[in-house]
């Protein structure tokens, strides 16, 4: 089976090609810009932008799966920007699919999709409400992209949707900006940090998205993938500080002086022009003021999924991921 990866240089999508690989096969990655998680592996390379059409129609030809995962992952920018990339892009990738007879599309989406307004246990049935933050605003619109193309019996697809943490090896998304402050013992918490969260190790949600693309009770249907875990930020952050070996001294402050905290850094941020974004946002404060907690019931009785690497382990792994890491970038 011939399989594109969109975004496949991406912590998650490097992954998921090698678990490909490893399973026998023949990948195809579309990689817009770098390829340095890539080095070396057997695989076949697309590059440019998802909004490309004459890009996209090549890089689908003779496919068979379509595993969609570029997109624009943050939560800061322009809110045009999101659906350009979100949106429109996977509205490209779908369109490119079906005029090449691909047979399923994996879309990976994500629990922004819902409004941070509490979930303990929350499922697939939870509305798509989310409007207010544009990263999960355009992520739901391109749900709704990629189900009315399966509707339209034209093309198989999936979605799924992975913890708001994913850590693992190669994490230069979230853990990297966290782990200078963690192995010092440091951490600024919300509300003491007692909101539940949602946790995914990467090896354990790529084989889930491995069962997205060829089960075949997958079609159509929508899944969360997480290691089915109950935990706070508390809890998380602590067992972090605790593998690397440091003594904790962490804060807290209370959610609304957090959440305000965020919305003005926000607007000094926007009236400066800065790009990069700020230390805080009202989406992060938002997302940890409150419990934010899913079942990954659906996956287990339909996919027969089961996260295979326990949290220890997983966290043991991302750790001396980060030490080497550190230790290359630091020329030593």
């Amino acid at each position: 089976m011939k399989v594109l990866v969109t975004g496949a240089n991406g912590f998650i999508g490097s992954t998921l090609v090698k678990k490909l690989l490893k399973e026998g096969f023949s990948v195809r990655c579309l990689v817009h810009r770098s390829d340095h998680r890539l080095k070396n592996l057997p695989v076949e390379f697309f590059r440019g932008s998802i909004l490309d059409n004459a890009l996209l129609k090549k890089a689908t030809q003779g496919v068979d799966l379509v595993y969609h995962l570029a997109g624009r992952a943050t939560d800061w920018g322009k809110r045009e920007a999101f659906f350009r990339s979100n949106s429109d892009g996977t509205r490209k990738i779908v369109n490119s699919s079906i005029e090449n007879g691909v047979r399923r599309l994996v879309f990976s989406s994500s629990l922004a999709v819902h409004k941070f307004t509490g979930h303990v246990d929350s499922d697939e049935t939870t509305p798509t409400d989310q409007e207010k933050y544009a990263y999960g605003a355009s992520k739901a619109a391109a749900e709704k992209i990629v189900n009315y193309a399966n509707a339209s019996g034209k093309i198989e697809t999936v979605i799924v949707r992975p913890g708001v943490v994913v850590f693992g090896p190669e994490d230069t998304t979230a853990f990297v900006h966290m782990a200078p402050m963690l192995e010092r013992g440091r951490w600024g918490h919300v509300a003491g940090g007692r909101s539940l969260l949602c946790y995914s190790y990467v090896d354990n949600l790529v084989s889930g998205m491995l069962l997205a693309g060829t089960h075949a009770k997958a079609a159509g249907e929508t899944f969360i993938l997480t290691d089915d875990l109950r935990l706070n930020w508390k809890q998380l952050i602590s067992a972090v500080i605790s593998a690397f070996g440091v003594k904790e001294g962490s804060f807290s402050a209370p959610a609304s002086l957090a959440r305000a905290a965020g919305i003005a850094m926000e607007s000094i941020f926007m009236a400066l022009g800065v790009k990069t974004p700020p230390p805080i946002t009202d989406y992060r404060t938002a997302l940890v003021s409150r419990d934010f907690h899913f079942s990954c019931d659906k996956a287990k009785k339909i996919l027969g999924y089961s996260p295979h690497v326990g949290f220890e382990e997983g966290l043991a792994a991302t750790i001396r991921w980060w030490k080497e890491f550190k230790r290359k970038s630091n020329g030593r």
